[in-house]
C-alpha cells in the first residue's frame, strides 16, 4: 500500500509546486510597473515604454531604437535603413488582388451606423485615457525653461505668475525652474518625467475600455452592408 500512495503523494506535491510558483510569478507581473520615461531636452529626446526596466528606448537625436532589459542595452538599430525592393507582382496576385477589390466594392458602409456608435466609441476613449491619468504614479517630474517675451514686462508678467503658482504649490519650486530671459526673445527647457502604472490596473481599465465599446455595431460597420441592404439590424 506504501508503495502505491508515494508515487501518488510525490505528483500532488509537485503540482502543488508548480502551481505555487506559477501563481507566485503572475503575482510578480502583475505588480510590476509599465513605466513610460520622457527626456527632452537639446541635448536628449528620448522616450521609454515598457515593463519595469525592461523595453523599447527611441532616440529620436540618433534615430534609433535601444532594446533594453533590466537596464541593460542589448539590442540597438537605427530608423534608417535601406527600403527593400520592390518586386513585380505577378499575374496570379494581381488578378487575386482585383478580385478582391472589386468583391469590396459590392459592399457599402452606412454613414448613419457610423455616427450612431460615434458618441459611445468617444465616451469610452475619454474614459480610459481619464483612467489612465488618475491612476498615474507620477515617480519623477523635472523641468526647466528658459524664456523671454521681447518685451520685459511681459517677461515679467509671466515671472510674476510663476512665483505666484509657487506660492500657491511650493513643491513645484522643486521640481519646474523658471529662469527669465530680459534682453532677448527666446525659448529653451528640458523635461524629465517618469510615469508610471501597476499592470493590474492598465489591464483592468483595458477591460473595461473593450467592455464599453459597442463590438458588434464596430463589427457590422467593419464588414460592411451588402448593396441593396436598407435596415441594418
Amino acid at each position: 500500500m506504501e508503495i502505491i500512495i508515494a508515487p501518488c503523494a510525490y505528483k500532488v506535491a509537485g503540482m502543488t509546486i508548480a502551481l505555487t510558483i506559477a501563481i507566485v510569478l503572475i503575482a510578480a507581473l502583475l505588480l510590476v510597473r509599465l513605466r513610460l520615461r520622457v527626456e527632452l531636452s537639446p541635448e536628449r529626446r528620448i522616450v521609454f515604454l515598457g515593463l519595469g526596466r525592461t523595453g523599447p528606448e527611441i532616440d529620436f537625436l540618433r534615430r534609433e531604437v535601444l532594446i533594453k532589459l533590466s537596464g541593460m542595452s542589448i539590442k540597438r538599430f537605427s530608423f534608417e535603413r535601406h527600403a527593400p525592393k520592390i518586386r513585380p507582382a505577378s499575374r496570379e496576385k494581381t488578378t487575386t488582388r482585383e478580385r478582391n477589390i472589386t468583391k469590396s466594392r459590392k459592399r457599402e458602409f452606412p454613414l448613419r451606423l457610423f455616427l450612431k456608435v460615434l458618441p459611445q466609441c468617444l465616451v469610452a476613449v475619454w474614459e480610459y485615457v481619464a483612467g489612465f491619468l488618475r491612476t498615474a504614479v507620477v515617480e519623477r517630474a523635472e523641468g526647466e525653461i528658459e524664456a523671454g517675451f521681447g518685451a520685459p514686462h511681459i517677461t515679467g508678467q509671466v515671472y510674476g505668475c510663476y512665483q505666484a503658482a509657487l506660492a500657491i504649490a511650493p513643491a513645484l519650486e522643486s521640481r519646474i525652474r523658471f529662469i527669465p530671459v530680459w534682453s532677448e526673445r527666446s525659448f529653451s527647457g528640458s523635461l524629465r518625467m517618469n510615469v508610471a502604472w501597476p499592470v493590474y490596473q492598465a489591464l483592468w481599465l483595458s477591460v473595461l475600455f473593450i467592455w464599453r465599446l459597442p463590438i458588434r455595431q464596430l463589427l457590422r460597420l467593419a464588414i460592411g452592408q451588402k448593396k441593396g441592404d436598407k435596415h441594418v439590424k
